[in-house]
């Protein structure tokens, strides 16, 4: 396997999994809505060895003019609130969110469902809706993947995260452990009283993997579309800029897998959806709310990856690190 290096450190040990690889997306694939072979086997390769992976040009950044113009402001209504919630659904509104996906969008487009249907070969689910907002801070998350029960060692679920504006180190791009996926188990994550685990990573495998492969931080433009294994260990980082930092995010599962989670829709927007569905084999695992839904009241507090396969249950002593 080849692994990006940075240089040595002490006694010579070379740093390794330091790039979070960008595959650009020409126009013309995009205004087609096919992708080729070849980045399809590109994309693939590299999720499984890094575990994240950056579609530049994904996107047209207008399309996402109007969500910046309406979370902008509520970002800066959260950092007037003592609780400071950082996480919400987006404006669930078929002008809006959906505009997104119906216009040059990789979020249900024919690109994102062949990439997701190569590595499932299965119908496949949106389970989650989001906005996670960074705002002027000198704090951080710890470290953490995104699932804290018993799960299969191989991909089970990919967070799809779309920047509504250019991220850097500045602004609190999210820190990355490059190739982390690759070892993920239950066993890693710190455990609470009465043996439930939390998402947190381990201080001492944080420090074991730190010495040869350290996290980074990577830029991206708006308009691309960030693909994350969400047995990535990664973490939230301070936005010391005066700007708020959006950052919308899905997240997809294959069908089978039987996670619990439901994003709230509108029903008003059904019909649309569903003809999503019929033209791609992306299903909604959806609530459906007649009226207006308040995406402010909506966030990840019942948010659960975790399958509900019955023979995938009884399989759990597969999905703790072996023991050789």
């Amino acid at each position: 396997m080849t692994r990006k290096t940075n240089g040595d450190v002490d006694g010579g040990d070379q740093l390794y999994n330091q790039t979070v690889h960008t595959i650009n997306i020409p126009d013309e694939m995009c205004d087609d809505g096919k992708v080729t072979d070849e980045v399809i086997a590109k994309a693939i390769t590299y999720l499984h060895r890094d575990g994240v992976l950056i579609l530049k040009n994904a996107i047209n950044p207008s399309h996402l003019d109007d969500l910046e113009a309406i979370l902008g402001p509520e970002a800066e209504e959260i950092a007037r609130k003592e609780t400071r919630n950082m996480d919400q659904a987006p404006p669930l509104v078929p002008d809006l969110t959906y505009k997104v996906r119906i216009e040059r969008s990789e979020l249900a487009a024919p690109p994102l469902t062949l990439y997701m249907k190569d590595i499932w070969a299965n119908p496949i689910g949106v389970g989650i809706m989001r906005a996670m907002f960074a705002l002027k801070a000198t704090g951080r998350q710890p470290v953490h993947s995104d699932i804290d029960k018993p799960h299969p060692l191989w991909p089970f679920a990919y967070a799809f995260n779309i920047p509504l504006c250019d991220m850097s180190v500045e602004n609190g791009s999210t820190e990355l452990w490059v190739g982390s996926h690759r070892e993920s188990n239950i066993d890693q994550h710190c455990a609470f009283t009465g043996g439930e685990t939390g998402l947190t990573i381990k201080p001492d495998l944080l420090e074991a993997r730190r010495r040869h492969s350290p996290p980074i931080q990577a830029s991206t433009k708006k308009g691309s579309l960030i693909i994350r294994d969400i047995r990535l260990w990664h973490a939230g980082m301070p936005n010391r800029t005066d700007s708020p930092r959006i950052m919308l995010a899905f997240v997809y599962q294959p069908r089978w897998f039987g996670a619990p989670s439901k994003v709230i829709l509108p029903l008003k927007a059904k019909p649309l959806v569903e003809r999503w569905e019929a033209e791609t084999g992306v299903e909604y695992n959806a609530i459906w709310v007649d009226g207006d839904v308040d995406h402010k009241k909506i966030n990840s507090e019942e948010v659960d990856f975790s399958t509900r396969n019955k023979a995938l249950l009884e399989l759990e002593e597969m999905m703790h690190l072996p023991i050789h």
